[in-house]
């Protein structure tokens, strides 16, 4: 009996130790208490509303259980939610709310609220008085953020001083170093994204004429994509540089969110403020080298100096390329006119002797 007892236990406690395995060889599922993902995981569920416009309703699985959001209940960024099944949603998710967990080594509910509040100080906020044109037209939360799946990185390609400085955006001086290491890896740059998505993320509305024109912005901004594409900037970027400036390194500081017309003395771009910007990649900035157009304007109509400077080099340029030609030329028609041949023949070269007198006394 008691052998029977004993093979029982051990059996039992094998078992167990295998279930064991079993549960920690999955990723943990998305937090989803309240079941949603039961009509949310169907592709097709959605509704075709008054105007005739189809609205998809469908979560993916693994998408969401692997994205930043995973733990957080459904329930807690849709407040408005308050029994399932629920009524017809009325109104959209406010990334203000202070519906997060508490994060290590702080004393609140961690929130997007800060940065919510300097988005809405910044020149793509929604104002109650904007026409209706350019309340359609202005990025919301989601239209940036595309809730990636960060990876670990080498520490080496970190700037840890930079980096530090955006934690405490949200979260308090005090005790971030010690959770640093735990989310290092989302800031190797100031976005996740590369230099060449966010200028194509930001060209979906700045490089769309018919948008801009509606909202009747100047001729300057109007071509601000191409102008930038033009640039020694835009060029590297187009290129696959990450070091070159996109258009969150010059119009944007470590807060990301804070973009300001120029005219806004907060605004990165202020003339009061371009020798700081610049010299976040240019350390010897000066007066005079802020003044370097970013977005250069082929026109060159407001400086007759960088006018002057573009017609010199567009000379020289074209003037040197013509001359090589026009020598090449020259000298093709008097080996030909010698009675030496242009051959394609294994290669290309001169065949025949000259007629001439060539080198002889």
């Amino acid at each position: 009996m008691q052998i029977q007892k004993t093979a029982a236990i051990k059996k039992t406690l094998f078992l167990t130790g295998i279930l064991f395995l079993l549960i920690g060889a999955f990723p943990a599922n998305a937090a989803d208490e309240y079941n949603c993902m039961m009509c949310h995981k169907y592709r097709f569920i959605g509704r075709i509303d008054s105007d005739g416009k189809r609205w998809n309703y469908h979560v993916d699985e693994f998408f969401y259980s692997h994205s930043v959001h995973r733990k957080i209940e459904c329930i807690e960024c849709h407040t408005y939610i308050t029994k399932i099944p629920h009524a017809p949603v009325t109104q959209g998710v406010d990334c203000a709310t202070e519906c997060h967990t508490k994060p290590p080594f702080a004393q609140d509910k961690f929130s997007h609220k800060k940065i919510v509040e300097i988005f809405n100080g910044s020149v793509h906020k929604i104002g109650p008085e904007d026409p209706e044109v350019l309340k359609n037209a202005q990025p919301n939360c989601k239209f940036c953020h595309l809730n990636p799946v960060y990876t670990q990185i080498p520490e080496s390609v970190i700037s840890y001083q930079e980096s530090l400085s955006r934690c405490y955006n949200c979260h308090q001086p005090a005790g971030v170093t010690q959770a640093y290491k735990h989310i290092a890896h989302r800031f190797r740059q100031k976005t996740s994204r590369s230099s060449l998505e966010i200028v194509q993320l930001c060209a979906k509305c700045h490089d769309d004429d018919t948008l801009m024109k509606n909202l009747n912005v100047s001729e300057k901004v109007l071509s601000a994509v191409k102008t930038y594409n033009r640039s020694i900037h835009g060029k590297l970027v187009s290129l696959g540089s990450r070091k070159a400036a996109d258009c969150i390194s010059c119009h944007a500081s470590n807060a990301l969110h804070d973009i300001y017309k120029k005219e806004n003395e907060k605004a990165t771009i202020h003339k009061s403020n371009l020798t700081t910007t610049c010299n976040q990649c240019h350390k010897n900035t000066n007066r005079l080298f802020v003044k370097i157009a970013v977005h250069p304007d082929v026109k060159h109509e407001e400086s007759p100096i960088i006018r002057l400077i573009s017609l010199t080099l567009g000379f020289a340029l074209y003037g040197s390329v013509l001359g090589l030609v026009g020598l090449m030329l020259f000298e093709t028609f008097g080996r030909r006119r010698d009675g030496i041949k242009f051959m394609f023949r294994k290669g290309s070269s001169w065949r025949g002797k000259s007629k001439g007198n060539f080198g002889k006394k």
